[in-house]
């Protein structure tokens, strides 16, 4: 099988390679990997089954409305976890900029709970193991998580990783989310949904992660679910839409009926404030005229095998999402009182 290690990688007690060790690399490219400079294994390698998929969500600017926490929480609800390893949360968080909540009862002190990254293996009953990463993004040291995460791979022989995140975006609640991808593989890309321009944005450690794994051999895909501008807080759907195409992509069911109720309240919520006021109610009918302007402009690319022309509304035009949140949050907050 490709990406598999053909040659056994001698490893102290702490999981770390030890020095002149090497093994063969992914998608049958030899590399001379680099020992782990941060990840602690706590669990045997060899238990991880064939094809592991390694499957990463991190909060952050690139988790809007939870959707990529959400998502893989739900996946550790519905395959039982085990423990696989560790980060030490003192060499990747800045805990000034991320400081840790602590009670205080009656000038008792609690513990402080510090931010972790989580890596955990789920084994459902069909399709590939999941070698689940997942918890706050980190402040530090990049690099080395990444190239920690690659040799994990390689010692795995998981060849295929998927990326769940979400983005802000014009998208109106009243229409589908709408997941566009990053890949290696350009076929995924126009299947599943790519941007049609070129963008320089200030990359999450998410991104940059993909960008090593993708050097390091493996198949990459991010998934990445455009929601709401204006929303604040968990946008249910991005969740559910993650989870709906990282189960036709790697061929795992996961039951997602637990997000309908969400769903439809959440929906509900944002209909009402809508409904509420003349201001809100134009700037979603915006949306929803730049939405489905994109939407057929797609649609006839496709057809014709072109590139989408602009729609009628361009994005400059658009309303400015702290103006609509606030007007939202202006609303239910009154209905609240």
């Amino acid at each position: 099988m490709e990406g598999t290690i053909t040659k056994a990688v001698p490893v102290d007690r702490d999981g770390l390679r030890r020095s002149g060790a090497a093994s063969s690399g992914i998608g049958g490219h030899c590399r001379y990997l680099r020992g782990m400079e941060l990840l602690r294994l706590d669990h045997p390698l060899d238990e991880i089954g064939p094809d592991a998929v390694l499957v990463v969500a991190l909060d952050g600017w690139t988790d809007a409305g939870d959707g990529g926490s959400a998502a893989a929480g739900r996946l550790r609800e519905a395959f039982t976890p085990v423990p696989l390893g560790r980060f030490p949360s003192d060499a990747l968080f800045d805990y000034r900029d991320r400081r840790p909540a602590l009670s205080i009862d009656r000038g008792v002190l609690g513990d402080p709970d510090w931010p972790e990254i989580t890596i955990e293996l789920l084994s459902p009953p069909s399709g590939p193991p999941l070698i689940l990463v997942c918890g706050a993004e980190p402040d530090l040291a990049w690099q080395g998580f990444a190239n920690d995460l690659a040799e994990l791979c390689a010692k795995v022989g998981a060849g295929r990783y998927v990326g769940l995140g979400s983005v802000p975006g014009p998208i109106p609640h009243t229409r589908p989310v709408h997941i566009i991808a990053t890949s290696s593989d350009t076929e995924l890309l126009d299947r599943i949904g790519r941007p049609h321009e070129e963008m320089v944005v200030p990359a999450s450690c998410q991104v940059a992660l993909e960008t090593v794994l993708r050097d390091a051999g493996l198949d990459t895909l991010g998934l990445w679910v455009r929601i709401p501008h204006y929303v604040a807080g968990e946008y249910p759907e991005a969740a559910r839409a993650l989870l709906e195409q990282l189960s036709s992509h790697i061929g795992t069911p996961v039951d997602l009926s637990s997000f309908d109720e969400d769903v439809a309240e959440n929906r509900a919520r944002l209909d009402v404030a809508a409904e509420g006021s003349d201001e809100v109610r134009e700037h979603v009918a915006q949306l929803e005229r730049l939405y489905d302007a994109e939407a057929e402009a797609e649609r006839l690319a496709t057809a014709s095998g072109s590139s989408p022309s602009s729609p009628a509304i361009t994005e400059e035009q658009v309303p400015s999402a702290d103006d609509l949140a606030a007007e939202i949050e202006r609303f239910l907050q009154g209905r609240n009182d």
